[in-house]
């Protein structure tokens, strides 16, 4: 798998170029979520440990993407209600990359993601960047997430932005973790770290898996380990 998902701090850049507002939340950063608003859909783009998307979704939300995906050929209900099942048949369409945006209804009633609202019943699952803008574009007809220009731009006096990459110089970076060196991730295991460029760590690991991960994040959360 060589999915090279956008990191959380690209999806915030991507999401406030299109004019969508975030709910600020103290966690936010520390979850990798950005919530649409005070009681909207949530986003959560932990694409370090994961290689998905996952969008906790109002009910209008909910209804809106989905027919956008059927009108694409996008769209796959799960019907399934077993948390265990659930999680295999994600993780073999996060395998293979697929296309497909997956649709659980009512999924976060049995799934109880951390952090989320409670009130967010569904669950909408996908795994390509692309799909992430055909997520966003239909998010941006819903006007709870949009302001009048004036509106916005107190929100955004208000809201501290999020720092940008690389907040480590890469020579810094080079000094935790050395171009060459061999590390360990909890999910894919040992790798070869091939270079150190703009924040950004690419790693190559085995059964030819190539990742890129932001330096800041590996750093601070230990999510790569030097052997």
């Amino acid at each position: 798998m060589n999915n090279l998902l956008y990191t959380y701090e690209e999806v915030c850049e991507k999401i406030e170029e299109k004019g969508l507002l975030m709910y600020e939340r103290a966690d936010a950063r520390d979850k990798f979520l950005w919530q649409f608003a005070k009681s909207g859909s949530t986003l959560h783009v932990d694409t370090v440990m994961n290689s998905r998307y996952v969008l906790y979704a109002t009910e209008k939300d909910y209804s809106a993407i989905k027919r956008k995906a059927e009108a694409a050929g996008l769209d796959l209900a799960l019907t399934e209600r077993d948390k265990g099942i659930i999680e295999q048949l994600i993780a073999q369409y996060e395998s293979v990359e697929s296309r497909a945006i997956l649709f659980i209804r009512n999924g976060n009633r049995f799934m109880q993601k951390e952090g989320v609202e409670r009130k967010l019943a569904h669950v909408i699952v996908f795994f390509t960047n692309e799909n992430l803008d055909f997520i966003l574009d239909g998010l941006c007809a819903n006007d709870a997430y949009k302001e009048k220009k004036e509106e916005v731009k107190k929100v955004y006096v208000a809201m501290p932005k999020l720092p940008k990459l690389p907040a480590l110089s890469d020579d810094d970076i080079k000094n935790t973790i050395p171009e060459g060196c061999v590390v360990s991730h909890q999910k894919y295991g040992q790798g070869i770290v091939k270079s150190v460029i703009e924040g950004r760590i690419k790693v190559l690991f085995e059964g030819s898996v190539e990742k890129i991960f932001a330096a800041q994040v590996c750093i601070d959360k230990n999510l790569l380990t030097v052997l």
